[in-house]
């Protein structure tokens, strides 16, 4: 009997390596409001609401306002699409989706953005369900999780979270969800300690044999 009936998976750094885009939408960001940020930090904001990392250096009160400036910036120059798809991220779910797993996508990423390049890379035929962010409706990892559950009326214990960082694993233990913590994205995996962290994947068809086995 298989483990799982719905495979979960996050967006950036577990799907879609965003990370050349969205950096520099960050430069240019934080270069607005004369902030110097180390740029190592920025695979920690990559996946996370995007309006919590500003907040905490702009404050509250400018959050969404400096959410607003990132987005012209990422947007109009072109930085949606300056990312890729994770090498055997494709084949591995198209795999999976032969078998007769319910592939699903839980992202604090927005919606519409969400689905756009799930198009733009040719996965969004293979998805069954999207959940992404919505400021002022839902906005965390739990949030995305819980509205995917409700929605589609379905038991968590037939789902597993699949993500690469501690917002993943901590938005399905939330939820009282298991996650496997997938080791190429942006996470702090010597950090991650959680107890729903079910298995570590090494690549996205190390996670295909986990779940099969």
């Amino acid at each position: 009997m298989a483990k799982y009936k719905y495979l979960i998976y996050d967006f950036d750094g577990t799907l879609v390596n965003t990370y050349e885009g969205v950096a520099e939408a960050l430069d240019y960001t934080f270069n607005h409001y004369g902030i110097n940020v180390d740029k190592s930090l920025y695979p920690l904001y990559i996946g996370p609401p995007i309006n919590e990392t500003f907040a905490s250096y702009v404050g509250e009160d400018k959050a969404y306002e400096a959410v607003e400036v990132y987005k012209e910036h990422y947007y109009d120059n072109d930085g949606i699409y300056k990312s890729k798809p994770y090498e055997g991220i494709i084949d591995s779910i198209k795999a999976l989706k032969k078998d007769g797993y319910k592939i699903c996508v839980a992202t604090c990423k927005k919606q519409v953005e969400a689905e756009d390049l799930l198009k733009y890379y040719g996965l969004y035929d293979d998805i069954d369900f999207v959940s992404g962010l919505w400021y002022n409706l839902r906005e965390t990892k739990a949030d995305t999780l819980r509205y995917l559950i409700e929605t589609l009326k379905i038991d968590v214990k037939d789902c597993v979270m699949i993500g690469d960082t501690r917002f993943d694993v901590e938005g399905a233990e939330e939820v009282n969800m298991d996650c496997i913590l997938c080791l190429w994205g942006f996470g702090e995996y010597d950090k991650i300690n959680n107890r729903n962290v079910v298995y570590r994947a090494k690549d996205p068809f190390d996670v295909k044999r986990y779940v099969e086995e």
